[in-house]
């Protein structure tokens, strides 16, 4: 009789930790991407498994479709577990949002968001001849300005400029002269174009004295 009832009992509590989750129980290692427009994206787990994520393209609405993820392996109750991006898609930067490393078990389910956006770049360039103050540069299509002021120490006019407002992937931009400085005139050559994955460094500003 007693051998029966520690019997028992151990299969009770058996019974209350499958009940809870624990002791042999394991997981599927998953989530949802968002944002993600081009091919490219390949997450990695710390069971140093490989998941590459196609998108989805837009709905009905236009919107961009999330994608719903699962790496083929599991992990046990009571274990850690984290995903990463491995490789990021074409003209997209991917990063990880809520739920990428965690216990297992400690939620119900494991749901790991990543989120993707279209990569911003920086536009600029040099100048050349500038010598009074007053120049004043503008992005038409992204929006931003640029003012050109002199070194507070050499009292020298900066010879590059660089905008502080990025451009996004697909985007157009368009820099022309907003304000002309004090007796001169300055042109713009190279200011118009549609952002790549590189940064643009190639604007050129020439400017001449007035006659």
């Amino acid at each position: 009789m007693k051998k029966s009832i520690l019997a028992l009992c151990a299969l009770t509590v058996a019974a209350g930790l499958s009940a809870c989750g624990g002791g042999t129980s394991s997981y599927t290692i998953g989530g949802v991407v968002a944002g993600l427009q081009y091919p490219g994206l390949v997450l990695q787990n710390n069971l140093a498994n490989d998941l590459p994520i196609t998108p989805l393209g837009r709905d009905a609405s236009g919107n961009i479709q999330n994608v719903t993820y699962s790496f083929p392996n599991e992990v046990d109750y009571g274990e850690p577990y984290s995903v990463s991006v491995k490789t990021n898609p074409q003209h997209q930067t991917c990063s990880t949002s809520s739920g990428t490393a965690d216990t297992a078990g400690r939620l119900s389910s494991i749901n790991a968001v990543i989120v993707c956006s279209l990569v911003v770049n920086t536009i600029g360039g040099t100048v050349r001849g500038l010598a009074a103050d007053g120049l004043v540069l503008t992005n038409g299509s992204a929006g931003g300005t640029f003012t050109f002021t002199k070194d507070a120490t050499s009292g020298a006019y900066p010879s590059t400029f660089t905008f502080i407002n990025g451009v996004t992937y697909g985007q157009t931009y368009g820099v022309t002269v907003l304000t002309q400085p004090t007796g001169q005139t300055c042109s713009v050559a190279g200011g118009v174009g549609t952002m790549d994955d590189n940064k643009v460094d190639t604007i050129v500003v020439t400017c001449v004295n007035n006659s």
